[in-house]
């Protein structure tokens, strides 16, 4: 992982900030202002935490509110959400991750909705961050000590050279389909080693890397000064819609609501 920051024009007047995002190929940070939902699920696994402010959720869709002061969400259920008057902290995981495998592993349950605290270590980290920002790297060392997972190299050294040539030529043509098999013949290597060792190396199946990698740049777009039709079609969407229905099976809100006012987001994005 490449502890690589992109600075955006929202960026200079921090004391404005109001939101701050931190994206990599495989999960998103969300801090600020708590959201109010409706019914919804998303393929991202969800883990919430409370900076101030109560927290309630329910599984939908004739559970009961529950206040928490941070819980864990399961992948793809239909539950609600409110913390309109909180401050959280937000984690969307790909479900199909090594990290979020790690995480279940420990939890030993399938309950869609169950209490998840961080550490204090990554309970400090996370109000530092809502208060005053961080770079890419503190807001992953953060986020692996709220999730229990030990350190890693962050730049990402010792990848076989296969896999750094696969995610080159992934991040250049990220705005066409990608097939498993011509990427492997670009790489001369078979499509069950690539698939295997892909997630292997990068702890995510190469689709699901692509699906992240194209949301990621949409939204870098976005906030750099495109339109949402401008930035759904660099990343090979369709059209501003299709955009918006990916985002929002990903996780569970539309991308617009998530970024809001541009000149009150600070964002760090990843390169992986």
């Amino acid at each position: 992982m490449m502890g690589s920051l992109t600075r955006l024009p929202a960026e200079a007047a921090d004391e404005c900030v109001r939101v701050r995002l931190y994206l990599w190929p495989h999960r998103l940070l969300y801090i600020g202002p708590g959201p109010s939902t409706r019914s919804h699920r998303h393929h991202a696994a969800q883990i919430c935490w409370g900076l101030g402010g109560s927290l309630r959720s329910r599984i939908e869709p004739h559970g009961k509110w529950e206040a928490w002061n941070g819980f864990r969400v399961l992948p793809d259920q239909p539950h609600a959400f409110d913390a309109k008057d909180a401050q959280v902290a937000m984690l969307f995981m790909e479900s199909e991750g090594a990290e979020y495998a790690c995480v279940e592993g420990r939890l030993h349950t399938d309950e869609c909705i169950v209490p998840f605290q961080p550490p204090h270590p990554a309970a400090a980290g996370l109000a530092t961050l809502a208060a005053e920002g961080g770079t890419i790297d503190e807001a992953d060392a953060i986020c692996r000590a709220w999730l229990g997972l030990g350190s890693v190299n962050a730049s990402g050294r010792g990848r076989d050279a296969r896999i750094v040539r696969a995610l080159q030529v992934l991040q250049s043509a990220i705005d066409r389909p990608v097939r498993l098999q011509s990427l492997a013949n670009q790489l001369n290597v078979s499509p069950s080693w690539l698939s295997h060792r892909f997630v292997e190396e990068t702890g995510v199946p190469l689709r699901r890397y692509v699906v992240w990698t194209r949301l990621r740049r949409a939204v870098e777009s976005v906030l750099q000064g495109a339109s949402w039709t401008e930035a759904a079609h660099a990343v090979g969407f369709s059209d501003s819609a299709h955009l918006s229905r990916s985002f929002r099976d990903n996780f569970g809100i539309a991308p617009s609501s998530l970024i809001g006012r541009r000149d009150q987001i600070s964002v760090c994005f990843d390169k992986g």
